[in-house]
């Protein structure tokens, strides 16, 4: 019987290095910006967008990192626009409860001050052997009116796995 479930084990394991997309693929960092308006804005970075333009953000949704049942902050359902999904090249990011044309999404919660927040976008790149498939980041917002900014969290810190602005 072990020699049956070490072989079982390692044909699971050349298939899934065989399927592409599972065991190639990869995530980036997420860009976060805060706009004029004070909404968190979301992108995938310029470099990768300009690598590949035809790439399609097909989803999204921000978290609340801090609660730990991952209460959906908002999460627009961009795999249903026309073609499948937003082009990377077709806008420098995604406000915060923008409404988009034809994607249907859950209403837009209000971030608290002083809250971590995680933001995924997932990404269907044009070119099949690109191996990213999406970005992430978490970040928090801090300050009201003029003194507003994004505080992104870095994986490395105390606050990636609190779910803190530490």
């Amino acid at each position: 019987m072990p020699i049956f479930r070490n072989s079982a084990l390692v044909a699971s394991i050349a298939l899934l290095a065989a399927v592409p997309g599972w065991a190639m693929s990869g995530m980036g960092t997420a860009e976060v910006t805060l706009l004029e308006d004070g909404r968190a804005c979301f992108a995938v970075p310029a470099k990768n967008a300009k690598r590949d333009p035809a790439a399609r953000i097909q989803a999204m949704s921000v978290v609340d990192d801090a609660d730990q049942s991952g209460r959906k902050m908002w999460a627009p359902r961009l795999w249903e626009m026309q073609g499948g999904g937003l082009p990377v090249s077709s806008l420098s990011c995604i406000a915060y409860g923008q409404t988009l044309e034809g994607v249907p999404a859950s209403p837009a919660l209000e971030l608290a001050e002083n809250r971590a927040y995680y933001v995924s976008l997932n990404v269907r790149p044009s070119d099949r052997s690109d191996p990213t498939r999406g970005y992430y980041a978490k970040f928090c917002v801090l300050g009201r009116g003029a003194e507003r900014r994004i505080k992104l969290i870095a994986e490395n810190s105390p606050g990636w796995d609190s779910g803190s602005c530490q």
